[in-house]
């Protein structure tokens, strides 16, 4: 047989030509071997997009739960400042983080119930691909 360089440089049909002149034997094994490499690489890259796909539900319930938040929100027609004193007006934002909080709360339970929802659908999805 040739170089590697010369290899590199031959042309398909040379190639071919070439491997048919050589009175070699195929080891024995060898296309089951490539079959069950070939089978492996199919099985990971299976994994891997079911593992790039799995988030979406979690995403999905996050973007629903900031949108319920958003929508209990109350909203007012323009702002008006209300407050002469500032220590008052401290009081008034605590007392409006202390309500976006529980406002938080409210959808992270919501979430939290989806996302058992959530699994349950992608295990059942799971089995019918299977």
């Amino acid at each position: 047989m040739k170089n590697i360089e010369d290899i590199e440089l031959m042309e398909l049909e040379e190639l071919e030509t070439a491997a048919l002149e050589q009175n070699l034997t195929v080891p024995q094994g060898l296309e089951d071997r490539i079959k069950a490499s070939l089978a492996a690489k199919s099985i990971a890259r299976q994994g891997a997009e079911r593992s790039r796909t799995r988030w979406i539900p979690y995403v999905a319930v996050a973007v629903a739960a900031s949108l319920a938040a958003i929508a209990l929100i109350p909203r007012s027609p323009r702002l008006v400042d209300t407050f002469d004193d500032p220590y008052l007006a401290y009081a008034q934002v605590e007392a409006t983080f202390q309500t976006i909080s529980n406002k938080m709360a409210t959808g992270k339970h919501l979430a939290t119930k989806a996302e058992e929802t959530a699994e349950k659908t992608i295990l059942i999805v799971n089995k019918i691909t299977e």
